[in-house]
């Protein structure tokens, strides 16, 4: 009987063995591989997803002959937009134009890149600031930078060659050497309506002085005047104010506040200059002169804020 069971266990391990070998076989798959599709062209609203050299390329010229070539700009990683980014895609060059050589050699010769250029209004419409004046005379004043990305290497290789453009917020430095735009968490599209960074986007002075220097951190340092746009006077005489009053519309748009002074805590004021920046404080505005327009606080009190699309949220004291 002994024998007879330990045959048996011989018998059940040969047929394991058996089994395992049997499928250590390599098995033959039919089909053919085939490679991952390489993504196309990003779309507007995309995403950056890695870190963006704020500083703009700088295109130095040594020869009437450095024109002509396309510029190499960086190849950024763009993704569909999820959650946080360093910037987005606000246009699609599908064909980028070469530099050209401007000046001459009396004052002197530069590089200027045709793509850059129409970058700019498509990262000013992006953020929802118009091409055309509104309320007769103005531009909401935002900040924010702009650059171009190229395909990755495997996009390239593919054959293609497009450029994207790219509008991103300050980085929080303005003075730094690295100026690395920083990484946000909502989208900046139409931020003149959404208030969506506005913070960062928006231009504050601490003091009360046209003259003053922007806090380096946009509107989030402790400020008493905010800057809401700029504007020319147009090409004939206007009043003091017809502007005073186009600045008081504007700061309810912009602002979106039932009472933008909050009830004279605020005050909305011009600033008008000529064109070398002299202040012209007459009651008649000569045509091409300089506005701005701005928010500015009455007492000793001040703004840690932005009041760009604010709406009824609580006014930002520090």
């Amino acid at each position: 009987m002994y024998r007879q069971r330990v045959g048996l266990v011989v018998i059940g391990l040969a047929v394991v063995l058996v089994a395992v070998v049997a499928g250590l076989r390599p098995q033959v798959v039919t089909g053919a591989a085939q490679a991952t599709p390489v993504p196309g062209p990003p779309g507007v609203g995309d995403c950056v997803v890695d870190p963006i050299p704020g500083r703009p390329q700088r295109l130095d010229i040594v020869t009437a002959d450095s024109g002509g070539t396309v510029p190499v700009y960086p190849a950024q990683q763009i993704r569909p937009c999820i959650g946080a980014r360093y910037g987005e895609i606000t246009a699609v060059i599908a064909a980028p134009k070469p530099t050209v050589v401007e000046g001459d050699d009396a004052d002197g010769r530069h590089l200027e890149d045709p793509n850059a250029d129409s970058c700019l209004p498509t990262a000013m419409q992006y953020v929802g600031v118009t091409t055309q004046p509104i309320q007769r005379f103005w531009r909401p004043f935002l900040q924010f930078l702009f650059v171009l990305s190229r395909p990755s290497a495997r996009q390239e290789a593919a054959g293609q060659r497009w450029a994207a453009c790219i509008v991103t917020l300050q980085p929080p430095d303005s003075a730094s050497h690295t100026r690395a735009a920083p990484l946000y968490g909502s989208s900046i599209r139409n931020a003149v309506r959404t208030g969506r960074q506005r913070d960062q986007l928006s231009n504050c002075i601490a003091a009360a002085d046209w003259n003053g220097l922007f806090t380096v951190d946009g509107c989030s340092k402790p400020h008493a005047l905010e800057l809401l746009a700029f504007g020319d006077s147009g090409d004939h005489l206007v009043t003091r104010v017809q502007v005073e009053a186009s600045c008081q519309q504007l700061a309810r748009q912009l602002t979106a506040m039932p009472d933008p002074t909050a009830a004279g805590a605020l005050s909305i004021q011009i600033n008008v200059t000529d064109d070398k920046g002299a202040a012209i404080i007459t009651s008649q505005v000569p045509a091409h002169s300089g506005l701005t327009c701005a928010v500015t606080t009455t007492g000793n009190r001040k703004l840690r804020g932005s009041l760009f699309a604010l709406g009824r949220q609580p006014i930002p004291w520090a």
